[in-house]
Formats: structure tokens, sequence, C-alpha cells
């Protein structure tokens, strides 16, 4: 497995499975809480399903073409790595700080599995086992946070505009159209400023996740 990326017809396989995995992923993400927009979970999938059958094209072109352009590509990598480091965020919260963790039995509905589960686990093993070594730059570790941020910083930016705009706390009615997940809820027990600090700690852990996949993708020296 640790020659996948030098094999085009194992590599393919993998990806033909993957892309099927992508397909359920982003059919559930469509079915599961609304707003779908709202939560960081649909968007890695949304992005990892992206990079999933731009990556699986570019396959198609190294095996029957042996063209390897498009998986070569510099933005290609840098997006498939951000998407890697952003669906891990998922996977880590999904399965150990959410309620409905790995080892309980509502982790394991059909949306769940795939969105929570399946893709994060092989989108990331496909990096790792598929990806030519040495196709990663160290810049690329730092970039994969633009995505989280940007998304965070939308979240806090809209829920704090209508905060203002009502002169208050949001209602608990209008809980589930603000915050997506528990800890981003200041008006049930929690500051900005501990969200603030919790955001921070997360963007640590992602920078620490994407040195480790940059370190992983390092051709071993004879």
């Amino acid at each position: 497995m640790s020659k996948l990326h030098e094999n085009t017809n194992a590599r393919l396989i993998y990806r033909v499975v993957l892309t099927a995995v992508a397909i359920g992923a982003l059919v559930f993400s469509f079915l599961g809480n609304k707003p779908i927009m709202l939560y960081f979970t649909n968007w890695s999938v949304w992005f990892a399903v992206a990079m999933t059958f731009i990556t699986f094209i570019g396959t198609l072109m190294s095996r029957f073409k042996g063209d390897d352009s498009l998986l070569d590509n510099k933005a290609v990598l840098l997006l498939k790595f951000c998407a890697a480091v952003m669906i891990f965020a998922t996977f880590v919260v999904s399965s150990f700080v959410l309620p409905e963790k790995l080892w309980t039995g509502s982790f394991w509905t059909p949306g769940g599995t795939f969105k929570h589960f399946l893709l994060p686990v092989l989108f990331i093993a496909d990096g790792i086992l598929c990806d030519k070594r040495n196709s990663y730059k160290i810049y690329f570790v730092f970039a994969a946070l633009a995505a989280p941020i940007i998304y965070w910083t939308a979240v806090i930016t809209r829920f704090l505009s209508y905060r203002n705009s009502i002169g208050g706390a949001i209602p608990e009615d209008q809980w589930s159209q603000y915050y997506p997940y528990g800890f981003t809820n200041i008006d049930n027990g929690h500051t900005l400023t501990f969200l603030i600090a919790l955001l921070a700690g997360i963007a640590v852990g992602l920078l620490i996740t994407g040195f480790v996949l940059f370190l992983l993708n390092r051709k071993k020296q004879k």
C-alpha cells in the first residue's frame, strides 16, 4: 500500500471507491439538519467531494492517457490538502466532541456514517497513500487554515449581527438558525471569549494535522 501512488491501476480502483462514497456523502449532506448551509460538516463534505471528483478525473487521465498534469497541478494539490485538513476537523469533532460520538449508536446513521466517517477516513487516506511523494509544500499547512477561518468568521459575524439588530440574546426557538453547534451558542452558557479561545485551539490542532500530513508526504531517503 505504501507504493499505491505508483500503481495506476490500484490508485484508480481506490478512487472509484472513494468517488462512490463521496456521492453518498453529498446526497446525505442535503438530507440532514436545516439550514444545511450553516454546518461546517456540510462545507467540509462539499469541499472534499469537489476535490474527489477533480482527482478522479485526473486519475482517469493518468491511467488512460498517461497525462499526470491534473494530478501534479500545485493548485489542485493545495486545494485537496486544504480539504483533507478541513474534513479531518469534521471527523474529530463528530467522533469525539458532539453528542453522536463514534462509540454511540446514533453516530452510525447512514448520513453520519458517510459524512462523519467513511468520506473523511478514505479522503485523508487517499492523500497519504495515493498522492505523489514530495508533492506537498510547507505553505500548504498554513493555507489550510483559510477555509475554516472564513467559515467561522461568517458564522460569528452572522449571529453577532443578528443579536445586535434585536438588541440582545437570540430567542431559544431561533437558536438552530444561528448556532450550528452547542459550543457556539453564546446564549446558552458559553461566552464569545470561550468560543474564540476554543476556535484558536482548534486552529492549532489543524496546523499540527497539516504538518503531519506534510511529513507523511515526504519521500524517505534511501
